[in-house]
């Protein structure tokens, strides 16, 4: 859903040129994808995007074949005859309603312009456990908010992300400031890529939701006995009555603060037992 995080008049629809597949599978539907299954709106507008940009369809047969028969769908279903302005119109239609990962592709906007990003102090995380000379698992890493935080006190921090535009914009940041502590890699929640009981610390943040019962099942498998699992969102201005009862009824611990936006943010931890 749109998060206001860009204002979509100042980005071209080419954005779509540097997606990676997994973004392309949830912008086509082929993942559970609300926007796609529930919006005639948001269906139209990337109809027609995908019927008046020739180089977008090639893109996705290339980068995601198997969306072949819904793009050809969604072009067929286009209308015919629009204005160059029609056409601008529905290009920033389509990316004010996924937003989200647009701004993925331009980390260093991402950083500047998410208040959950750019507003949040490192403390919030570091004040949770003991970081000092710790094995810590990062998941869902964006530009490294929880990563960069961790590495400060950490042995070595693995920074796990399956978007490849933020891997790259990490990777530069470790060249730049000369870190020797943190490994960029590629990798999902949903498929862990490290063997049983390797970390001290798994992290993530605005990444458990989807099916969070399997997986927080995941982090737990790489976390050693008496480590920590560890959810720590950033700062935005929503107001949450109350802490995710599915991370309570799996044993998190929470706190809570109050953003510098006004928005009620809560921070999850559990430490692991087997």
């Amino acid at each position: 859903m749109p998060s206001d995080w860009i204002n979509a008049k100042n980005f071209s629809i080419n954005s779509i040129l540097l997606m990676a597949r997994w973004i392309l599978r949830q912008l086509i539907g082929l993942e559970d994808t609300p926007l796609y299954d529930e919006s005639p709106q948001y269906r139209r507008y990337l109809g027609i995007v995908l019927a008046y940009h020739p180089i977008l369809c090639w893109y996705y047969g290339t980068r995601c074949p198997e969306s072949a028969e819904r793009v050809d769908a969604l072009v067929r279903e286009a209308p015919s005859g629009l204005s160059s302005d029609d056409v601008r119109g529905a290009e920033i239609g389509l990316m004010d309603m996924i937003d989200t990962f647009i701004v993925y592709l331009y980390p260093k906007v991402m950083d500047a312009d998410c208040p959950y990003i750019r507003d949040w102090d490192p403390e919030r995380l570091l004040s949770i456990t003991d970081f000092t000379d710790k094995v810590v698992l990062d998941v869902g890493s964006g530009t490294g908010r929880l990563a960069f935080a961790a590495a400060s006190k950490a042995r070595r921090v693995y920074a796990s992300e399956p978007t490849d535009r933020l891997r790259e914009h990490m990777r530069d940041r470790i060249a730049r400031e000369g870190i020797r502590n943190m490994v960029v890699m590629d990798g999902t929640i949903e498929a862990i890529p490290f063997e049983d009981n390797t970390f001290d610390i798994a992290m993530s943040a605005h990444v458990v939701g989807r099916n969070s019962e399997r997986e927080i099942a995941n982090l737990t498998r790489v976390v050693k006995n008496g480590g920590y699992i560890i959810d720590c969102m950033g700062e935005d201005d929503r107001k949450r009555p109350k802490p995710r009862e599915d991370l309570l009824e799996a044993g998190f611990t929470y706190g809570h603060y109050v953003s510098k936006t006004g928005g009620d943010v809560y921070r999850y931890w559990k430490q692991v037992k087997k």
